[in-house]
């Protein structure tokens, strides 16, 4: 085995509903709202393709997803040779992270960020600076200070998981003009479905300036396929067809195909999600106790405590799984009827 991953431990998810009733003996129906699922659901229309194609499960997927990538290309009008899709995002960081470190490397991103571009690092044997963040935000600058002759990839996260903030157009596009260009600027957009904001950087354009920034997208989220798990990459071409090498051949399951074509296609459903996840996250920030949460532009909000362990007991009693954290505590945007039970405990909490 590699020593470093001695340092590392395989996720864990938590506990589920199951587990959770006999530990705690509670009764009743629990709700998770700890994995920032969208729990109304995929479009309607991803069902009907599911059973359409049920009789083709003895054969192999297309191998490099050739349906979804020529969907995706049209729907973001980026050439298809710069798209790689991958069995979700986790399989794509650990894709480039496979192809591109090597012992000694080092990649730069923010502390409480998401824990895979640290892990994937660690398993190449690359260093890993983590650079505090400001107000539960990325500090850009700092992360540019870190930026070195031995950096090779720089992981942002936007909005971040697990704090829901978020950089601007303006803030993105004068870091990008300071990262020396043969260093890749990875760019996980994997809850942009959800942002409202409307400073919020468009890096599909800004990849026309900067050859060096690459996005990540996933269907995961607002669309509702996390059970499917495909997610995939924007970048450069050339960086695309040394990626591919790295990539299963048959990483992305038929069904999975055939799931996100129809997601991608129910635009209108889309935005009926951002819309009802939009009008339940405000209701968390009209609180008097919404100066300890970090703005949000996801479909979580987090919030700050010195006691995470009770909040998220308090929680659970009333039948909600939320996610703990050392300094706080993440909570999903769920139904109105979840969503109200988590406000009642947060008006009532002793912080």
């Amino acid at each position: 085995m590699k020593k470093q991953i001695e340092q590392l431990s395989a996720y864990e998810p938590g506990l589920s509903p199951r587990a959770l009733k006999e530990s705690y003996g509670i009764e009743g129906e629990l709700y998770k709202l700890a994995s920032n699922e969208n729990l109304y659901g995929p479009s309607p229309k991803v069902n009907e393709a599911i059973q359409a194609h049920l009789d083709e499960l003895q054969f192999y997927p297309e191998t490099g997803s050739p349906l979804i990538k020529e969907a995706i290309s049209k729907h973001l009008n980026v050439d298809a040779s710069r798209i790689l899709f991958g069995a979700g995002l986790d399989e794509v960081i650990l894709m480039i992270s496979r192809a591109v470190l090597t012992p000694g490397d080092k990649i730069v991103t923010s502390e409480m960020t998401f824990g895979q571009y640290y892990h994937n690092a660690t398993v190449e044997a690359a260093n890993v600076a983590q650079v505090p963040m400001q107000n539960g935000c990325f500090d850009l600058e700092g992360i540019l200070a870190e930026i070195d002759d031995d950096t090779k990839l720089v992981w942002l996260c936007n909005p971040n998981n697990p704090t829901g903030t978020y950089f601007t157009h303006e803030e993105l596009q004068h870091f990008l003009t300071r990262v020396p260009s043969h260093v890749p600027v990875i760019i996980d957009e994997a809850y942009v479905e959800f942002v409202t904001a409307e400073d919020f950087p468009d890096t599909l354009a800004l990849q026309e300036q900067f050859t060096n920034a690459f996005l990540l997208r996933t269907f995961s989220k607002a669309y509702g396929l996390a059970g499917m798990r495909i997610g995939y990459v924007v970048a450069a071409k050339e960086a695309i067809e040394k990626w591919n090498i790295i990539r299963p051949p048959f990483n992305v399951g038929r069904l999975s195909e055939y799931a996100a074509l129809a997601a991608l296609e129910d635009q209108k459903y889309l935005a009926s999600i951002r819309e009802h996840n939009a009008q339940e996250r405000a209701k968390f920030f009209e609180l008097a106790v919404s100066d300890r949460f970090y703005p949000s532009q996801t479909n979580f909000v987090y919030i700050n405590t010195d006691k995470p362990h009770d909040l998220y007991e308090a929680f659970l009693n009333v039948g909600c799984i939320t996610r703990e954290f050392p300094k706080g505590v993440r909570v999903t945007i769920g139904f109105p009827e979840q969503n109200d039970k988590m406000i009642e405990v947060l008006k009532s909490f002793e912080f």
